[in-house]
């Protein structure tokens, strides 16, 4: 007899419909993408950030991916939501960090760090697009977070 296999979620369904819709029409609107790719990196992003939030202590840090980031950014927008976001679930605040870049700190590549957030989104259960998870990590113009505080600058450190 084998074990069942469990359905991944889609992270949409950590907010209430009618603000995933909002939310995912911003990230439209501030993106110039259509609906259907706003839709889809608006749930990576929840995806992502509910894993960094339940990160366990000691864990490997994850990486943003470039395609998803804008949405991150437009979900930070809606204070009010946001927070509730973690609150909701009893999850540590995902805080946002932007990394400048200066002092010509870089990022590991890509292909080194997105596949383990890759694969603790889906250890977490949450359905992965893996095409918006190709982009690289770029230290001039992307954000990260450790899930307790924040990356500590100048050594910009994009993790959670």
């Amino acid at each position: 007899m084998s074990a069942p296999v469990m359905e991944a979620t889609a992270a949409r369904t950590l907010v209430a419909p009618e603000f995933f819709e909002r939310l995912s029409l911003r990230v439209a609107k501030n993106t110039g993408l259509d609906q259907e790719r706003a839709e889809a990196i608006t749930d990576q992003a929840l995806a992502y950030l509910a894993t960094c939030a339940q990160k366990p202590e000691g864990a490997p840090s994850l990486f943003m991916s470039r395609a998803v980031d804008p949405a991150w950014h437009t979900f930070f927008e809606y204070t009010h939501q946001y927070d509730s976001f973690f609150t909701s679930h009893g999850w540590r605040k995902v805080h946002h960090n932007p990394c400048d870049g200066f002092g010509g700190v870089s990022y590991p590549p890509a292909a080194d760090v997105l596949p383990l957030t890759v694969a603790a989104i889906e250890a977490a259960g949450y359905r992965v697009d893996p095409e918006l998870w190709q982009a690289e990590v770029d230290c001039g113009d992307t954000c990260g977070d450790d899930g307790g505080g924040g990356n500590p600058l100048p050594t910009c450190e994009h993790h959670v």
